[in-house]
């Protein structure tokens, strides 16, 4: 439906909705945290941090990249 605008201070906000499977944001989320201090619902921060932490704590596997480094 086109680019939003923010509503405090009529900043191009985005036009695509995030997602990360569970939860569902407007891509200019940040900003208004950001920018205007707005402040999340703790059931949606403990959530990101919670899935944060599980990602930092997955094994990396280098293999794909150091094989396809070549082809850049």
């Amino acid at each position: 439906m086109g680019s939003s605008r923010c509503r405090l201070c009529a900043r191009s906000n985005g036009s695509r909705d995030l997602t990360d499977g569970y939860y569902l944001w407007p891509e200019g989320l940040a900003h208004y945290v950001l920018d205007h201090g707005v402040r999340l619902p703790a059931e949606f921060t403990d959530h990101i941090e919670q899935r944060r932490e599980a990602l930092e704590n997955l094994e990396r596997d280098v293999a794909w990249w150091r094989e396809n480094a070549s082809r850049m």
